[in-house]
């Protein structure tokens, strides 16, 4: 079994999966469709909209895990050092 990952710019679909037939698709949240073999197990999923609502999520983590690391390693500058994110795509 293998990990495939795979973004599509032009849709902005993300399609994570684990290389199995994927024959039973099920929406499961808004943008969010569950595919399922024929014993129901889970073999992918597909996020719509994925830039839109994974940027966010990301954003936010990615400040929060170097926040972490700039205070246990320098507390006083970490608390001086503004970050930012470029939430440009490199397709742009």
């Amino acid at each position: 079994m293998k990990l495939e990952i795979k973004y599509h710019p032009e849709s902005d679909t993300l399609w994570l999966g684990n290389g199995l037939p994927t024959p039973n698709g099920e929406d499961v949240a808004d943008y969010v469709t569950a595919f399922f073999d024929d014993d129901d197990q889970p073999n992918a999923v597909m996020i719509e909209n994925a830039a839109e609502l994974l940027l966010p999520i990301l954003k936010a983590a990615t400040e929060s895990s170097e926040d972490a690391v700039d205070q246990a390693v320098t507390p006083s500058k970490a608390a001086a050092t503004p970050r930012s994110f470029n939430s440009q795509r490199a397709d742009t």
